[in-house]
């Protein structure tokens, strides 16, 4: 935090600012107060950062999954989502329809023409945000245990999102420590698989090694094919039933009813 910021957020000048810094007894009881008011908070800041850093580190950092910065980055695009969008269009401060909202805001619009205006269905995807977001803070993936669709597409929802996070708001991971480019010219054994943190696309071709639910990334294509068939098995208000999920292959097996019924 910058002097300038500083006396912004406690309201005084930057030359007041300094003097208290140089001398607190200088300036009045009411500007020291002020003053010491932004310092808590910074020092309370900074202390909950250390918090989340070795939380996340502890959890994720024997990963091969995901680096602790990028389970982060997840867990802020859901949190965000919860906490902003869809808390805002449900209660009416966002007047556009739900498929401009994240987590929908990349999706299929055939995939909402069931559920776009419905408050709801909203509320269940904040709900569904919110429980991921923390099961990833205490080191669980939707991918690693049953359950519904839904979870596992808010996935594919994210790793659209996350990414831009990290480059955008490096401060907020500045405490995790990063997981850099490895030095590839000794002798690596091929076994040992290692994640750095600007790696997103490995993460998404790990997510779908892991995933119980194949078309799990397919309402975020562009017209794909598949689609109508999946949304005709699955609309989205079965998207939240618990269930085993539609397995490795599903897709293929998918493709080929498709054919045979186009024929």
């Amino acid at each position: 935090m910058t002097q300038s910021e500083a006396a912004t957020r406690a309201g005084v000048s930057i030359a007041t600012w300094r003097r208290w810094e140089d001398d607190p007894t200088s300036v009045s009881s009411a500007t020291r107060a002020k003053c010491e008011k932004v310092i808590d908070r910074e020092s309370a800041a900074k202390e909950r950062a250390k918090q989340i850093a070795h939380k996340y580190e502890q959890t994720w950092n024997d990963s091969v999954t995901v680096t602790p910065r990028q389970a982060y980055a997840l867990t802020v695009v859901l949190h965000g989502w919860a906490d902003t969008d869809l808390t805002m269009w449900i209660d009416g401060v966002l007047d556009c329809p739900l498929h401009e909202v994240g987590p929908f805001a990349g999706i299929d619009r055939r995939a909402m023409f069931y559920v776009d205006g419905n408050k709801a269905w909203a509320a269940k995807a904040l709900e569904r945000c919110r429980a991921v977001a923390i099961e990833i803070e205490n080191g669980t993936l939707p991918f690693d245990r049953p359950g519904c669709f839904f979870d596992e597409l808010l996935m594919a929802a994210a790793l659209h999102e996350a990414p831009d996070i990290m480059d955008q708001l490096p401060e907020l991971f500045e405490e995790i420590t990063p997981r850099p480019s490895r030095d590839c010219t000794n002798e690596v054994d091929d076994d040992d698989f290692y994640m750095v943190d600007e790696e997103w696309a490995a993460v998404s071709t790990r997510f779908d090694d892991l995933c119980r639910w194949d078309e799990w990334e397919v309402p975020f294509y562009a017209d794909h094919d598949l689609l109508p068939a999946i949304l005709a098995e699955r609309n989205p208000f079965n998207w939240f039933d618990p269930e085993e999920g539609t397995g490795a292959g599903y897709l293929q097996r998918l493709s080929g009813l498709v054919v045979d019924g186009a024929e």
